[in-house]
Order: C-alpha cells, then structure tokens, then sequence
C-alpha cells in the first residue's frame, strides 16, 4: 500500500518524496501548502509555534490565487519575518492529513548568511525562532517536518 515514512502526533503521514520540476507541480492533484526551508550555514531555521506547541519549519497552505512559490514565500516571512533570499524549488512531499485526505506539498530551498531579527508582534503563529542543526535537543519537532528536510539535506543539490 502506501509507503510510510513519518508520522507525526496530528495524524499526519508522510509517504514519499517527488523529485520534479517546478514547472510540473500543476501534473499533480490537491498541492495545498509549501515549505520554505532555510539553511544558515550547518543549521536550520525553525520557529516555534505556539498555537500547536511544537517547533517546525515555515510552512502553510497555499491561499486561492497564489503559487506554491508565493505561499512558501508569505509564510517565511509571516511566520519567521525572514525575506530577501532567494528560493529554489526542490520538489513535492506526499501527504495524508489527520483526516485521510491525500495531498502534496510543495518544498522551497533557501541559504541566508544570517538571520533577520524576529520580534514576536501580537497574532504571530511563531513566537520565537532559532537555528538548529537536527540533532539538539530542543523539544518536540514535528515528525514529517524533520523526514522533509532531512531529505532535502540528502540530495547535496
């Protein structure tokens, strides 16, 4: 059946990991959301989110109208203030949420040299953000965010 490679405690599974082009993301049915994955020189941007009380990387659900592209854009800065970069896109995780429903998301590639302040401002979804280089422990980091970079991290692009 479908391969499972995390999980995470909402429910989520990853499956697989889809090696594309940008240009093919519209070949694929329910693309709902976009990381924006970050490296500063061995370690990752993370954020914490307090709403679900978790780190995880930037990420969130492409709105009507927008691209993938834009999405992981709006949510890096949304979610970690972080702009200025640029962005390549690596490929598509597939997915099946909480509630059975398959979907894809879209992931994005990123190097900064440093970091830009982050002031929490009221509303924010993150409340702080750090580096981290995957193997601190820092708290409960979601599952399938970890598989997704780490996967990222094994192609050496």
């Amino acid at each position: 059946m479908n391969n499972v490679i995390a999980k995470n405690r909402s429910g989520w599974i990853l499956h697989e990991f889809i090696d594309i082009s940008e240009a093919q993301i519209s070949e694929y049915p329910n693309v709902t959301g976009a990381y924006a994955i970050v490296k500063v020189g061995d370690e990752y941007l993370i954020g914490y989110n307090d709403w679900r009380k978790q780190w995880e990387f930037p990420a969130g659900g492409i709105e009507e109208g927008e691209t993938a592209r834009q999405a992981a854009y709006r949510e890096l800065f949304e979610e970690t203030h972080q702009s200025d970069m640029d962005l390549e896109f690596r490929g598509l995780f597939k997915v099946t949420d909480s509630h059975g429903i398959q979907k894809y998301q879209a992931v994005f590639f990123g190097k900064k040299e440093y970091l830009e302040p982050f002031a929490y401002s009221e509303g924010d979804e993150m409340t702080k953000i750090r580096l981290w280089d995957l193997k601190e422990d820092i708290g409960y980091v979601d599952e399938l965010d970890v598989a997704i970079v780490k996967t990222i991290e094994s192609q050496n692009r």
